[in-house]
């Protein structure tokens, strides 16, 4: 028979319970007793449901304490009560679009959340994953507890401290946390043991390894990502490969894909001549190029626009001997420009952070006519190009090209950004906002409105808001980012310092 009173009323009956039992830790107390008894069964699910919140939280009610295992204390201190309280009105659903810049300023203060907080957050970010990385640095040790006991909130544990073995009895979300910092101490090792253990892995890991490997392969990863990876059943693996292989500089695939496009591809006094292959050398297949065009693209326009996907963008100066700024301003074959320019973007999708944005982004934006057969809009492809870039960066570009864009798509991106501007930039691109907020008929939706507001730098919340306030007429969407931005200077002196 059970010992625990509630559970005991519920069992029993509870319609002659006139109060309940007392609450089994102190830190309930207030809680417990604003539960009303109106409605005696409903009164001890509420008071399950506190317990429950309490211990999965990693708190220990006092009936539970003796033995067990403990959550390791906290030595960092904790974020201040104000700014627990407006992340749980972003967690329930205002102004979620404010979320990203209240894990910047709780990172940036050094302290952690309390424990009452932390299922709410987790459960966010388990939906969320772009939100994951500022989150694993302040849910402290008790974060980190839950994280063990509750397999949905496991990824929390890959960027902390692993044991040595957990490569080999840990959860995946271990396993990759464990490869990521052998990586960083010995590659050499984590090459090896991804190599000795890939046939017995599942598809979806491996998948999962290649998406940590990619976009910094290092030298010790081309045996295996030539070996086994290349050659994988799963097309994905297979092109998260390829790209690995071109990203080191070193590697004989990076040869054997510039020896490819050095016989197709020439520049000469500012013009890129194409002469694409006449037949399909069988040779490409094991490269993981494909013979057999898709419908609608002729044969050697598919074959060269594959062989240019192959070779990062910020490999071609080095090859043709040019700047990157002349590169992208060379004339290009007209028989063949949609080809380069579809080979150009298949290769910036498959490795952005290799595509020159700087001077990428001018040219496609440029574009007399977009490739349809790239499979992805403009709008999209400039979302991902800008994504890895630092924030001075990515402004520099949103400000050089934001006259030449239409406004919807230049406050698509800088909404995309979800970020205010570092000092001295950001004016280009933040003009068109101000001009789109002053002018009713602007089409914009609310959340939209509210990620704009995001862009406004702390410093200029003020002025922004009594520019709206001088307009002759606001519309409900100006209404919603000036609202947002109200919150915002709120939210920002929850973390001021004293």
């Amino acid at each position: 028979m059970t010992t625990d009173p509630l559970i005991a009323a519920s069992l029993l009956g509870t319609s002659r319970l006139a109060a309940l039992p007392p609450p089994p830790d102190a830190a309930l107390e207030a809680s417990w007793q604003a539960i009303p008894m109106d409605n005696p069964a409903a009164a001890v699910l509420q008071a399950l449901g506190l317990m429950r919140a309490m211990r999965r939280a990693g708190g220990r009610t006092l009936e539970s304490s003796a033995g067990g295992d403990e959550c390791p204390a906290e030595e960092q201190a904790y974020l201040p009560t104000l700014a627990v309280e407006s992340l749980l009105r972003l967690l329930r659903g205002e102004f979620p679009e404010i979320l990203p810049e209240w894990l910047r300023l709780a990172s940036a203060s050094s302290s952690i959340l309390r424990g009452r907080a932390l299922p709410e957050l987790l459960q966010a970010a388990t939906r969320n994953q772009a939100i994951r990385p500022s989150i694993r640095r302040l849910v402290g040790e008790r974060g980190l507890w839950i994280a063990r006991r509750h397999r949905e909130f496991s990824w929390l544990l890959e960027d902390a401290a692993v044991a040595d073995d957990a490569w080999s009895v840990g959860q995946p979300a271990e396993r990759l946390a464990w490869l990521r910092q052998t990586r960083t101490a010995k590659p050499e090792l984590a090459a090896e043991t991804i190599a000795s253990h890939w046939a017995q892995e599942e598809g979806g890991f491996r998948e999962s390894i290649l998406r940590l490997i990619a976009p910094q392969p290092l030298a010790c990863d081309e045996a295996w990502l030539e070996s086994l990876a290349l050659k994988d059943r799963r097309q994905v693996v297979r092109d998260l490969a390829a790209a690995a292989l071109s990203n080191i500089e070193s590697s004989a695939f990076r040869k054997r894909a510039i020896v490819r496009l050095q016989g197709c591809v020439k520049l000469e006094r500012g013009s890129i001549l194409v002469t694409p292959p006449a037949v399909f050398d069988p040779t490409w297949a094991a490269d993981g190029l494909k013979e057999k065009p898709p419908q609608g693209s002729g044969e050697r326009a598919w074959w060269l626009r594959q062989i240019i996907a192959l070779v990062p963008l910020d490999a071609w100066p080095a090859i043709f001997h040019v700047s990157a700024a002349d590169l992208f301003a060379s004339t290009l074959d007209p028989d063949w420009k949609t080809e380069l320019a579809a080979g150009w973007i298949d290769s910036a999708r498959s490795s952005p952070a290799h595509a020159l944005a700087e001077h990428f982004v001018p040219f496609l934006v440029k574009l007399s006519s977009w490739p349809a057969a790239s499979g992805i809009s403009l709008g999209a492809l400039l979302m991902l190009l800008l994504a890895p870039l630092v924030p001075a960066a990515r402004f520099g570009i949103l400000d050089k090209i934001a006259r030449e864009l239409p406004p919807a798509l230049a406050l698509d991106l800088l909404a995309s950004v979800a970020e205010s501007p570092p000092p001295g930039s950001g004016s280009a691109i933040l003009a068109v906002l101000d001009v789109a907020l002053a002018n009713p008929s602007t089409p914009l939706v609310r959340p939209q409105a509210r990620a704009l507001a995001i862009c406004v730098p702390a410093d200029a919340i003020q002025q922004r808001l009594e520019a709206l306030s001088r307009l002759p007429q606001l519309s409900s969407v100006a209404e919603e980012f000036a609202t947002t931005l109200e919150f915002r200077r709120s939210l920002l002196s929850h973390f001021a310092s004293p």
